[in-house]
């Protein structure tokens, strides 16, 4: 015996007979309009060589249970989620509700990167958190934020235009600048031709 019950426009369908063809001809619509139920039982035993399959507690033939999403038979080998009392495939609930990591877009499953200070949106893979420009990991876990993204010391000072123009590293301090934007360490701001030193210097 057939227990699934499908309710259209508050009329409930019993006859077992014609209900494997309504499912079949109608299973786009119903999805879209109408209230079916997830979980297709019968009153069969389940066979001893069969891999059930157990969704909200109970035991199910393979392929009696689809994803609510894509209505697909759930492949237990992959295994399904729950989410609000509703069945998914892992496909399917990775795309719809793990956050994606901001590197390589792949779903965050496990332990992620992100910031408590609200700084830096978005989370990333343990593996994938890097320099946004070169990519190389932080080995110190030391790195400067610029527009909402992560970067090495020598990168972000690039961006914001704060390499010495005499000695290419970062300047993280005083600075002279010049009126062109040059910007330089104190002890690198020299005149090219007498070698004096200036003292003219931005904070």
């Amino acid at each position: 015996m057939i227990v699934i019950n499908i309710t259209i426009n508050n009329v409930t369908l019993a006859n077992y007979a014609v209900l494997p063809l309504i499912i079949d001809a109608l299973v786009s619509n119903i999805m879209e309009n109408y209230i079916v139920n997830e979980i297709i039982m019968y009153d069969r035993p389940i066979a001893s060589n069969t891999n059930p399959i157990k969704a909200g507690g109970q035991y199910y033939h393979p392929g009696h249970v689809k994803c609510y999403h894509c209505y697909q038979p759930i492949d237990e080998r992959t295994g399904h989620k729950e989410h609000q009392g509703r069945l998914y495939c892992k496909a399917d609930f990775k795309a719809l509700f793990l956050p994606s990591c901001r590197a390589c877009s792949k779903p965050v499953e496990r332990q992620a990167v992100s910031a408590t200070d609200g700084k830096l949106q978005g989370k990333w893979h343990l593996e994938c958190f890097g320099c946004h420009t070169c990519h190389r990991p932080f080995p110190d876990n030391t790195f400067y934020v610029f527009d909402n993204a992560p970067y090495c010391k020598r990168h972000y000072h690039q961006l914001n235009n704060s390499l010495c123009r005499t000695c290419d590293e970062p300047i993280e301090g005083p600075c002279a600048q010049t009126i062109e934007g040059w910007r330089f360490h104190p002890a690198c701001f020299r005149c090219n031709v007498c070698i004096l030193d200036f003292f003219f210097f931005c904070y």
